[in-house]
């Protein structure tokens, strides 16, 4: 009877081949490419619905405790898309700038990649969130509940505060990317790398820009934007431009380039 134990590898050894298959796919075939961005902003929309719900049922419960369950549920999403290989721009932002800076694709392609990802990440999310306003549960959404007060709160925060906020998402996800590359194919350790680190920024409310399509389109789907202070199309657009550009700096420059940076490296110090 022999053991198979998986082994760990280090992000330095796993990136390259992860980075390689993104750009082919999006080179080659894109239409596949695009499907595997729909698909994340759909898992995203179904686990953010189911975490909404939870959260406004135990507010009924225990008041101001939703979010932490809201965080918790938030937190599977992540490791659904990773374990079923969905496309996610935000992550997307740290492995092209790190290809880019190891020379495993150039800035121009790397950029586009992303663009191209946040497109159908929009499209995904749009469609489920039509989908799930169209359910039971969908049709319960009240006005002053937990979606409602989360939505508000959000379309209310000035652009500098939503920029910030974006920045520090952005480095909680892209710790749980680089935790869970460096698990390979142990999916238990990937689970714990995703569970351990992402409800701490969606409990805090920072701004995710994919998480904030399927908020604003379920907002808007369920409840209209009438009865959202602060829905207009000015404000919301506001909020995906401000939050994108947010991640993309936290994500993109901050993981992907000070840990490409750090990598680069001649000595055996790498992550």
């Amino acid at each position: 009877m022999t053991s198979c134990t998986l082994k760990p590898v280090s992000f330095y050894e796993a990136a390259p081949t992860a980075i390689k298959n993104k750009v082919d796919l999006f080179t080659q075939e894109p239409a596949r490419f695009a499907t595997r961005a729909v698909l994340a902003g759909v898992y995203l929309g179904i686990m953010t619905a189911f975490a909404a719900s939870t959260a406004q049922l135990l507010d009924g419960y225990a008041p101001g405790w939703g979010k932490y369950a809201f965080g918790a549920i938030f937190a599977s999403t992540l490791y659904i898309i990773i374990v079923l290989q969905g496309e996610l721009a935000t992550g997307d932002m740290m492995f092209m700038t790190y290809g880019a800076l190891h020379k495993k694709n150039t800035v121009v392609k790397g950029l586009l990649l992303v663009l191209f990802v946040t497109i159908f990440n929009l499209i995904g999310a749009v469609a489920i969130s039509w989908l799930i306003s169209r359910t039971t549960m969908g049709q319960m959404v009240e006005v002053d509940g937990f979606l409602h007060d989360l939505l508000v709160a959000k379309l209310q925060k000035s652009s500098a505060t939503l920029f910030v906020e974006a920045i520090l998402a952005n480095v909680v996800v892209n710790i749980a990317f680089m935790l869970a590359t460096q698990a390979g194919k142990d999916f238990s350790a990937k689970l714990w790398g995703v569970i351990l680190i992402i409800p701490s920024f969606a409990t805090m409310s920072y701004e995710h820009s994919i998480a904030n399509f399927i908020l604003t389109s379920l907002g808007g789907f369920t409840l209209g934007p009438e009865a959202i202070e602060g829905f207009t199309n000015w404000n919301v657009i506001r909020n995906w431009v401000v939050v994108w550009l947010g991640n993309f700096v936290g994500g993109g420059f901050i993981m992907g380039g000070l840990y490409g940076w750090l990598n680069l490296t001649k000595t055996d110090y790498k992550d």
